[in-house]
């Protein structure tokens, strides 16, 4: 992958320093406003920059790390979630409230084409660590790939910054839990406060109940339920439940849907 030109790093610089001079100006404002209405004197309290305009970037694009990727369909991503660097949101795919994926650990940015990227994806971690050394660059991470239908829940934390972080289709990911480098396969659910460290798997219609802690390089098979720290295996789960695992998926999104109709009426949207 060829370094960043001298041109794109000069727009970059560029383009930060305007939008960091936009704040300041912002903050200026702002104060001129409550001078209006106010008076300070000597001792009285800091000005307090209050504003009912949300700051928080939800996306966060990084030159030599990659964009965030977001289908037109997608069915919802929090204004206070955060997607950083190479992330990639796939159709009727939710992240909530306070949600971080961070996906600034890899050596593929920007000025690429479409054919080189999905080289670069289905790169094994070795193959790609040889990849970044040939470059001279520093061997890095891979990207975050949601799945369609997935839902990522309040306060999840994703990174990929040893290998890329995959998740399936319609993969439920509860409150807090964290994916750190690991792949969890199509119809899983991941409990509340799990963790599930670097390299390890989680194949199609598994349960890792939650605070369970899957360690580096485990597999959990299909069907499987997993419990503890560290997680091991409790039992097979019934048809009933693997049912129910499709039902969960289904369920968020489908609430989702109901409340924006409501809201607004009828117009799914992304916020």
């Amino acid at each position: 992958m060829p370094a960043p030109t001298l041109w794109a790093q000069i727009r970059h610089v560029i383009g930060r320093a305007f939008r960091e001079t936009g704040q300041a100006l912002d903050r200026v404002g702002i104060r001129g406003i409550e001078h209006t209405t106010t008076s300070k004197t000597l001792g009285d309290p800091c000005y307090k920059f209050n504003d009912h305009l949300s700051r928080h970037r939800t996306f966060m694009p990084l030159l030599k790390r990659g964009s965030p990727s977001i289908h037109e369909n997608v069915a919802f991503i929090a204004p206070c979630a955060t997607l950083i660097g190479n992330v990639h949101v796939s159709e009727h795919a939710s992240v909530w409230y306070g949600a971080v994926l961070r996906g600034d650990a890899c050596n593929y940015g920007y000025g690429h084409s479409e054919e080189t990227y999905k080289k670069w994806r289905e790169y094994t971690k070795e193959e790609r660590l040889k990849h970044d050394m040939q470059l001279g660059g520093k061997p890095a991470g891979g990207a975050i790939y949601v799945g369609a239908g997935t839902n990522v829940q309040d306060g999840c934390i994703i990174t990929a910054r040893e290998d890329h972080a995959k998740l399936g289709e319609g993969v439920t990911v509860g409150h807090m839990a964290q994916i750190h480098s690991a792949t969890v396969e199509s119809n899983s659910l991941i409990g509340m406060g799990a963790l599930i460290n670097p390299g390890a798997k989680v194949e199609s219609q598994s349960f890792v109940a939650a605070g369970a802690i899957v360690g580096r390089d485990e597999v959990v098979k299909s069907g499987e339920l997993w419990v503890g720290n560290p997680a091991r295996k409790l039992r097979d789960l019934t048809v009933k439940e693997r049912e129910k695992l499709f039902y969960q998926a289904d369920q968020v999104s489908f609430i989702f849907t109901v409340c924006i109709f409501f809201w607004f009426e009828g117009n799914v949207c992304r916020i």
